[in-house]
């Protein structure tokens, strides 16, 4: 019948990934790439090492592509970005690295307070203090690392990205099941994921999508 598509069997949502059985593994830290920026040495950067950790650190970058291998970038918003030649510093190398790679997540953090001109260049970035300690340190990345590769948390960025495309609904819950299904049933294989079989889209939103699931860790559902 014209308007609607006849399933069989179970059909999944992103709350299928929520049962008690299928657990976040905690146990992913060397897993994730983390680059700090910062023309100071950090702190405590042997002690995140030696708490498992995949951490680089650069006293600043020539260009953004140095930073493309990296799944969370933590930038300082003072003393960083000079090959841009920007008053706003980190925060217009934060800006200008969102842009080249949306879906990475970022923080920014400083030793003092920060003139809130650059506010719009830190939309969506989340702020670090830098005087905190080690055990905050930890908790701080342990939280950017699951954003990066959450696969919950991924669906959701493609859902709205989606959205904002005016990617029709039902195209976007078939995406879901395909996409749920393949975490549960497929050993998280997404190298043809969305199926250009069964789902149209064209190919920048195709592109967008297969960025994204680049980053999940199928180990993190047990």
């Amino acid at each position: 019948m014209k308007g609607h598509i006849l399933t069989i069997g179970h059909v999944y949502s992103i709350r299928d990934l929520n049962l008690p059985s299928r657990k976040l593994n905690q146990n992913f830290r060397d897993k994730v790439k983390v680059v700090f920026v910062d023309d100071e040495k950090f702190v405590y950067y042997n002690e995140l090492l030696r708490s498992g950790f995949h951490i680089t650190q650069y006293d600043d970058v020539p260009d953004l592509q140095t930073l493309g291998e990296f799944g969370v970038i933590i930038c300082d918003i003072k003393g960083v970005g000079k090959a841009f030649n920007s008053p706003s510093e980190g925060a217009y190398l934060i800006r200008e690295l969102k842009k080249r790679y949306p879906y990475k997540v970022f923080a920014a953090y400083t030793g003092s307070t920060y003139d809130i001109s650059i506010n719009s260049y830190l939309d969506g970035v989340h702020i670090i203090k830098k005087d905190i300690d080690i055990d905050d340190w930890c908790t701080e990345i342990d939280l950017l690392i699951k954003k990066s590769v959450d696969p919950g948390i991924i669906w959701d960025t493609i859902r709205n990205t989606l959205i904002k495309e005016d990617v029709p609904t039902l195209i976007i819950a078939k995406l879901e099941h395909e996409y749920v299904d393949i975490l549960l049933n497929k050993g998280g294989d997404f190298r043809n994921f969305p199926s250009e079989k069964t789902i149209k889209i064209n190919s920048d939103i195709r592109s967008i999508i297969q960025s994204l699931v680049a980053n999940v860790i199928f180990g993190m559902i047990v």
